[in-house]
């Protein structure tokens, strides 16, 4: 009996060693047949990220997702529940020919304060380029992601209508709490002004930003600086559903979200 829990013991180990080693960027199917051979897939594969590769490339529609960071002085763990596509965004891959690519990232700050959103706008700007080698139409590639894959999203507004149609995010964030303001100056004092200047740089934003009144990072009047500049092409959605700065994943207003999307992205093609 004893051999045997120790036998049982070394294989549950070897799996979870084996599943924490799967790489989560790539595309996922949700289910639908991979009729555009589309490659990598998410959680179908270990090591490296490979190159992107499909068919068809011209008639499809991708979706890249950028989840959040919970430290930017370590590596994200893309396996947590927060990190999932917001249930809201997914209603999108009922369109005909729209995948979503899971982009993983590998990205910290190692040292120099806010240094990992922008290791994370090469990553995406990587997974842009792999796409529109391949066919792809960039009109065709939308941006999406939550709170400091939001806001990396809107970060790249330098090269929107270049590489990409939109964004679509939620709770854009990547300074820290307000609360830690005095605690740690250099994120919200500092840096976050350096990079709303950045921001705000460029010849427009087209972005559909979900902002919630009770989140502890930045709330909608910390990010009406975007609609005010960007009038004619940002779309700022607010709500409080009592559930801060996860509201993506536990959104009181569901229904009415998905519908908001849906509309977006049809009208932004």
């Amino acid at each position: 009996m004893r051999l045997l829990l120790v036998f049982l013991w070394s294989l549950f180990f070897c799996f979870n060693v084996q599943a924490g080693n799967k790489n989560f960027s790539g595309f996922m199917l949700f289910g639908s047949p991979n009729a555009n051979n589309l490659t990598p897939i998410s959680e179908k594969y270990e090591g490296k990220t490979p190159e992107i590769n499909l068919d068809n490339g011209s008639d499809l529609t991708i979706i890249i997702f950028s989840h959040g960071t919970n430290r930017p002085q370590k590596k994200e763990n893309c396996t947590k529940s927060w990190n999932k596509i917001p249930s809201s965004l997914r209603i999108l891959k009922k369109f005909d020919n729209t995948y979503f690519y899971y982009l993983c990232s590998k990205a910290i700050d190692a040292g120099t304060t806010g240094s990992y959103i922008y290791k994370r706008k090469k990553e995406i700007n990587k997974v842009l380029d792999q796409l529109i080698k391949k066919g792809v139409n960039p009109q065709n590639i939308f941006l999406t992601g939550y709170s400091a894959g939001g806001w990396t999203s809107l970060m790249m507004m330098d090269q929107v209508e270049k590489k990409f149609n939109s964004a679509i995010v939620f709770a854009p964030a990547f300074a820290g709490p307000r609360s830690e303001t005095n605690k740690y100056p250099q994120w919200r004092k500092i840096e976050r002004p350096r990079q709303v200047k950045k921001m705000t740089e460029v010849k427009a934003v087209k972005a559909l930003i979900f902002a919630y009144e009770d989140d502890a990072f930045n709330r909608p009047k910390e990010l009406n600086f975007l609609k005010e500049k960007y009038p004619d092409s940002v779309k700022l959605v607010s709500y409080k559903c009592g559930k801060g700065h996860g509201t993506a994943h536990n959104d009181c207003k569901l229904i009415k979200t998905k519908k908001i999307i849906e509309n977006y992205f049809q009208n932004s093609k």
